[in-house]
């Protein structure tokens, strides 16, 4: 797991049979094999979002295990006796708005799918998954940058109280963790 922090070195790190890397991978190559599959009911691109044949009920499905794990993970932090009290509540709201970043796309996708006509539902997927993607993103920006009643995390955090900006902030992280 402690591979996760820096994904991208976890991946080059295979050959040595790291469980984030695998991890990391499997999800990729899985997603992308879904993604192919998906063509034979449908030429269209986004076709898995569907969720009516098996593709897209794969994909579906593993974005829901993906968010019951990231769930799980988070509250184990949270609950674990390793966060310190002044971080709970930040964790438990970055654990709902994450949890629900991979729960509304399979939601929403078999809501339309089982309620929308054939002819449109491409545009009302379409459409919701981005309005629901741009609420997620804002909601996590809010949580990790917002000055207005900053939690423990900005208070915290070496990327808000450093007068440097953010890239120069995650360089200097990702120098200091090697």
């Amino acid at each position: 797991i402690d591979g996760l922090r820096i994904p991208i070195s976890s991946v080059f790190k295979i050959g040595q049979g790291n469980p984030a890397a695998l991890l990391i991978v499997m999800i990729y190559v899985l997603n992308t094999t879904l993604a192919q599959c998906s063509r034979i009911y449908d030429d269209d691109f986004d076709s898995y979002h569907s969720y009516e044949h098996l593709p897209g009920t794969i994909q579906m499905s593993l974005r829901c295990l993906l968010g019951l794990f990231f769930l799980i993970g988070v509250n184990s932090i949270r609950n674990g006796g390793k966060c310190p009290q002044s971080l709970r509540s930040f964790l438990t709201k970055f654990m709902l708005i994450g949890t629900s970043w991979f729960i509304l796309l399979p939601l929403a996708s078999f809501f339309i799918s089982k309620t929308a006509d054939n002819h449109s539902k491409h545009m009302k997927i379409t459409s919701l998954t981005l309005c629901m993607q741009l609420c997620s993103y804002a909601s996590l920006t809010w949580l990790f940058t917002s000055q207005f009643q900053s939690s423990a995390y900005q208070r915290l955090s070496k990327v808000i109280q450093s007068e440097n900006s953010l890239a120069d902030s995650t360089s200097t992280f990702s120098d200091t963790s090697q």
